[in-house]
């Protein structure tokens, strides 16, 4: 096997480990998976699984971090293609539904979190750092989007950030119906 060859195999493994284990922690939750579920998910030994990964810390820090990547993406996909013809409450409404109702990203998004707020001091540093950037990116495309409001972007970045995280609890809980609709257009009124 030529080296560039070990080098793909390596990548391929490493991304099926982290898609195997994403999986059952959005099922199990971080504390209920194991580094044993997760070879066998694999279907690879457990020495092999260390091979890769030594401890399921670093499991958690590398889905943590494709996770928070995917996110910071979408935030800024969707602030690079704003179209100055949309309508404001269009583009939040978006925002609001697609990143609040992807079920399994839900899930191990609250898995996370949970982890770094009850347990994982590392984690939770890389989720603060994330969040600050999120806001900041929020912010940035609140200026874009309601450029002719008077509105506080920075206070108004908070609550959507936090009506984010709210939203993917309440729908993952199946509570109600989340007017999406009427809350887009009353953020895009704020002046």
């Amino acid at each position: 096997m030529s080296q560039e060859d070990t080098e793909s195999h390596l990548i391929s493994t490493r991304q099926c480990i982290l898609d195997e284990a994403s999986k059952l922690i959005a099922q199990k939750g971080v504390k209920n998976t194991s580094l044993a579920d997760i070879s066998k998910e694999v279907g690879i030994s457990k020495g092999t699984l260390y091979y890769y990964y030594s401890t399921k810390s670093d499991i958690v820090y590398d889905i943590a971090d494709i996770h928070l990547k995917q996110i910071t993406e979408e935030l800024l996909s969707w602030i690079d293609n704003i179209e100055h013809n949309i309508a404001s409450e269009e583009i939040l409404r978006v925002v609001f539904e697609k990143i609040s109702t992807a079920e399994t990203r839900g899930k191990l998004h609250l898995y996370l979190i949970s982890d770094a707020v009850t347990s994982n001091e590392p984690l939770k540093q890389r989720f603060r750092e994330k969040y600050k950037e999120w806001r900041i990116t929020l912010e940035n495309g609140l200026r874009k989007v309601l450029k002719t409001r008077t509105a506080d972007y920075g206070v108004l970045s908070y609550i959507i950030l936090a009506a984010l995280d709210g939203f993917t609890i309440q729908w993952m809980l199946g509570v109600e119906e989340i007017p999406i609709d009427g809350i887009a257009n009353l953020l895009s009124k704020v002046d």
